[in-house]
C-alpha cells in the first residue's frame, strides 16, 4: 500500500465507523431502547447538529473549551458541534414548552462528539440515547426516571451494574458561603476524591467540620449504610444539610417499595456530570469499562435559560460503550437463517421470497 492510499483510508481522530452486522445489532439495541421509552409515553426528538456556540458559553463554564468542537459557519459566527443533547434539546423545546401540556416527555437517540486526550483510549464520537421529563418536579419526577433507567439496565442485561447516587443540592448546601468560581473548584476535587486538597480548599469552615466534610464526600454505601452514617453524625455540617439528607431518605424509602434491585449505593461523591445539575445525580458503572456507561440528574435551571422554566431530570446512555456487554446479544443479531429464494426466473423467485418475507422471514433473490 502505498503512503497516499494509506493517507485516503485514515480517519480523523476519535472517529468510528459501523459496519454491516455490528451496525444492524446497533440498530436493533436502539430500536428496543425506542420502543421501551414510547411505553412510558416519552416521544423522539431531533437536535441540530451543530448551533451558534455563544449560545451555551455560559452553561459550559466548567468544561475547557478544547474539549468543544467548533467551526466557523460562512458567515463568520462561531458554531459548535452536539456534544451534549441535553443542551441542544433545552433549546429547542424551551420555546414552545408554555404550549405544551406538562410534563413533557423526550427521548433521543444519536451522535455526540467531544474531544479526549491524545492518550484517552476512548473515542470522540459516541452514540448517546436517553430519555428527558420537563414539568415533573420532586420525588415523582425523579423516581419515573430512576425506574425507567432500571427497566433500561433490565433490558440491556448488563454484566455487574451498579447505581451511584449522589446529590448537587447537598454539595450546594455545604459550601452555599463559597464563590461560584470557588464552588466549581471544590466540586471537581471532591469528583476526583483529593481529600487533602479539598481540606484545603475548604478555607471557610473550621478545623472540626473538615474531617466531617471529608466523611460525607467520601461516603459510599447501602441504603442501611447511609441511615447508619447519617445516624451518629451530629454536627453542623450535617444539620446544614438535614434538607438534602430527608430527600435522600424520601427516595430511599420509595426504592425500597418498589423493590429495586439491590445494584443502589448512595455516593455523595457523585454530583453530576453537567454544570446544570441541581439535585439528585447518578452514574451507572459495570463491569468491563474504566468510566460510567450512563449519566443523568435533575437540572431545574436550565430551562430557565431558553424560556423554558421548567423542572427537569433525565439521563442519558452511551449505548456504543455498552453494546459490547449486552447480554443475550443472539436477540439483537442478524439472522442467521437466510432464505435463498427459488424459482426458474427473476419473477417467480420474487413472489417467492415476499411470502418468506411476509412470514416473517428473511430471503435472498
Amino acid at each position: 500500500m502505498t503512503k497516499n492510499s494509506k493517507n485516503m483510508l485514515e480517519t480523523p481522530q476519535g472517529t468510528e465507523s459501523i459496519l454491516l452486522r455490528e451496525a444492524f445489532l446497533h440498530k436493533q439495541v436502539t430500536y428496543q431502547i425506542e420502543k421501551l421509552f414510547s411505553k412510558w409515553g416519552y416521544l423522539p426528538s431531533l437536535t441540530p447538529v451543530f448551533d451558534f456556540y455563544d449560545i451555551y458559553r455560559p452553561l459550559l463554564k466548567d468544561i475547557p473549551s478544547e474539549k468543544i468542537y467548533r467551526l466557523i459557519d460562512r458567515e463568520g459566527d462561531l458554531l459548535m458541534l452536539r456534544s451534549d443533547i441535553t443542551l441542544f434539546l433545552a433549546k429547542q423545546l424551551g420555546p414552545v414548552l408554555k404550549s405544551l401540556k406538562t410534563p413533557v416527555r423526550v427521548c433521543y437517540a444519536d451522535s455526540i462528539l467531544r474531544h479526549q486526550d491524545k492518550e484517552d483510549i476512548s473515542r470522540n464520537e459516541f452514540f448517546q440515547t436517553g430519555a428527558e421529563l420537563f414539568g415533573k418536579p420532586g420525588i415523582e419526577g425523579d423516581l419515573e426516571i430512576f425506574m425507567l433507567l432500571i427497566e433500561t439496565l433490565d433490558l440491556l442485561s448488563l454484566p455487574g451494574t451498579r447505581i451511584h447516587i449522589g446529590s448537587r443540592e447537598l454539595f450546594n448546601t455545604v459550601y452555599s458561603d463559597y464563590q461560584e468560581k470557588e464552588r466549581g473548584e471544590l466540586l471537581n476535587t471532591i469528583i476526583k476524591r483529593d481529600w487533602a486538597e479539598l481540606k484545603k480548599k475548604s478555607y471557610r469552615h473550621s478545623d472540626d467540620e473538615l474531617d466531617s466534610i471529608q466523611d460525607l464526600f467520601s461516603f459510599i454505601g447501602s441504603f442501611k449504610n447511609f441511615e447508619d452514617f447519617i445516624r451518629k453524625e451530629n454536627n453542623t455540617v450535617f444539620k446544614s444539610a438535614h434538607k438534602a439528607f430527608s430527600y435522600i431518605q424520601e427516595l430511599i424509602k420509595n426504592m425500597e417499595k418498589l423493590d429495586v434491585p439491590d445494584i443502589v449505593r448512595i455516593d455523595f461523591s457523585e454530583l453530576g456530570t453537567q454544570p446544570y445539575h441541581t439535585g439528585i445525580a447518578f452514574q451507572v458503572y459495570m463491569e468491563g469499562t474504566d468510566s460510567a456507561v450512563i449519566s443523568g440528574g435533575r437540572y431545574d435551571n436550565l430551562m430557565n435559560q431558553f424560556g423554558g422554566n421548567a423542572s427537569s431530570v433525565g439521563f442519558s446512555l452511551l449505548l456504543r460503550k455498552a453494546e459490547p456487554f449486552i447480554g443475550n446479544r443472539d436477540r439483537f443479531r442478524f439472522p442467521e437463517a437466510v432464505h435463498i429464494a427459488e424459482g426458474m426466473d427473476f419473477a417467480e423467485k420474487y413472489k417467492n421470497a415476499h411470502k418468506i418475507r411476509e412470514n416473517g422471514g428473511i430471503s435472498l433473490l
